[in-house]
């Protein structure tokens, strides 16, 4: 054992310990990636006692800890997906000073519990995470990384006496009558615009000769109790495309992963759950997906179709 890796195990660093792990298993050095980014997941930072697993003030201390590592990475972007915060718009001022420090640029998606503040401040949350669309696009090195909106359709979102909010619960009540696991209150789907815009982006792609990423906050596979209402409808267009190579997501905090038909479906493990962090540094190559997890999230390579 070498004495830099004689000093990691004696500091017992989870994110030290996996950092030196997956830098025993990557690429060959002359083979350079197309470019790198960061990915987080489920922040979900409250100024609040521990719940179960659920260690909310640690939060503020990993995304500084994750900001840290990744800022040590040449990356052209970092991705967080979904649930920033928890219940208090406030938090999204706490955070605010700790991601200024990101190299990178940060990108957002929406999440359940980022709508959880006071009904008169929802319809404010999208801004509060710089997105001027819900979802949107971003196209280099020939990769075009969409970006959904899987609350759109939600319970939650919407005030309580929105027409829209009387649909979902509606649709969601249909739902729970089918049987189906997903069939909950903190799930939600992209609308059928949305999906209509996913399929133009994906031709658009196609015509391009581009690959696709997929990014969202809920499950479309393995199906189980997070996944997003219409996880089905998701599933079929993306597989329908040969340019789609993987969707990532958050939500489900325990992680998961599934593949289907040469798509890589990847749920990754939230940062809010122990006192160990979770986040990765992902390295593009036209032929795979190098995953470098740090804390609880493990390493993984998505080899494309």
């Amino acid at each position: 054992m070498t004495t830099r890796r004689r000093f990691l195990a004696s500091t017992g660093s989870t994110v030290a310990a996996t950092a030196i792990s997956s830098a025993e298993s990557t690429t060959s050095p002359k083979e350079k990636p197309l470019l790198s980014f960061g990915l987080m997941a489920d922040c979900q930072y409250v100024d609040a006692d521990q719940v179960g697993t659920r260690f909310y003030r640690e939060s503020p201390r990993k995304l500084a800890e994750a900001i840290h590592e990744l800022n040590k990475c040449d990356l052209a972007f970092t991705f967080h997906l979904g649930d920033f915060i928890d219940r208090d718009f406030k938090s999204f001022a706490d955070l605010k000073p700790i991601v200024a420090k990101l190299k990178s640029r940060l990108y957002h998606v929406l999440g359940n519990h980022d709508f959880e503040v006071a009904e008169n401040l929802r319809s404010k949350v999208p801004a509060e995470l710089g997105l001027t669309d819900t979802y949107y696009a971003i196209r280099q090195a020939g990769f075009r990384f969409l970006f959904l909106d899987t609350t759109e359709v939600s319970t939650y979102r919407y005030p309580a006496g929105d027409a829209r909010t009387a649909m979902a619960k509606a649709e969601l009540k249909k739902l729970s009558a089918s049987g189906k696991s997903y069939a909950q209150p903190w799930n939600s789907r992209a609308s059928d615009a949305q999906l209509t815009w996913l399929a133009g982006q994906l031709e658009k792609a196609t015509s391009a000769r581009e690959s696709v990423l997929v990014f969202g906050h809920h499950p479309v596979l393995p199906e189980e109790a997070h996944c997003s209402w219409n996880r089905s409808a998701l599933d079929q267009l993306l597989r329908k495309f040969p340019c789609c190579k993987a969707y990532l997501n958050g939500h489900r905090h325990s992680g998961g992963y599934k593949a289907k038909e040469g798509l890589h479906y990847l749920t990754l493990h939230g940062m809010l759950d122990t006192k160990d962090n979770a986040f990765s540094c992902a390295r593009l190559f036209p032929s795979r997906l190098e995953i470098r997890g740090f804390g609880r999230q493990p390493s993984r390579t998505l080899e494309f179709r």
